[in-house]
């Protein structure tokens, strides 16, 4: 049972804490807000109105959500990261090395037997995409040239996503997870 002392001294010292991170203007916890669809996060007030500043110019600069580029945090790169299984990664991590891969580079380069399971890796990482509230478009985009009957997709990275894995220094110096099972900055 509590006690009107017990009472008192969390009411004081949560009006201490409170006046304390309201003069430093610091925040316990990230905000997290809504753009356009995506979700995005941010570590202080400050930072989550100079983002959706920016969004907004973006906005006004590019006309309507298709159109416009996406913005890709390190935190929602980090969560992509994260959930994304050993495939999907090698994947994402082919795209940062060269400007465009044609499907059959992707899969040497992945270790894949087939064209039907690159599909399902790009699969899998729709998926994780989805859990973000974006698709595969603010990640890579794919153009298909056809030479007489037959057809190759050649894949890109959006140059957004690339910044940001870029600016993580993703993927040299990462453990991409093979003892782990999880993504983690090497030291």
């Amino acid at each position: 049972m509590e006690t009107p002392w017990n009472k008192n001294a969390l009411d004081s010292s949560l009006r201490n804490l409170y006046i304390s991170l309201r003069k430093e203007r610091c925040s316990l916890m990230a905000i997290e807000f809504e753009h356009r669809g995506m979700k995005f996060r941010a570590d202080t007030a400050q930072e989550a109105f100079d983002l959706q500043t920016k969004l907004r110019s973006y906005d006004d600069l590019f006309g309507l959500p298709e159109n416009r580029p996406r913005i890709w945090t390190a935190d929602l790169v980090l969560d992509l990261l994260n959930n994304a299984g050993e495939l999907q990664k090698k994947f994402l991590a082919a795209l940062t090395t060269e400007a465009s891969l044609s499907s059959s580079t992707l899969i040497e380069t992945i270790g894949l037997e087939s064209e039907i399971a690159l599909a399902g890796v790009i699969s899998g990482l729709s998926k994780q995409l989805k859990k973000l509230s974006t698709n595969s478009a603010s990640v890579y985009s794919v153009d298909v040239v056809w030479k007489g009957k037959g057809k190759t997709r050649y894949f890109k990275m959006s140059p957004d996503f690339r910044d940001t894995l870029i600016e993580l220094g993703w993927p040299e110096g990462w453990d991409t997870g093979k003892e782990r099972n999880e993504t983690a900055p090497t030291n």
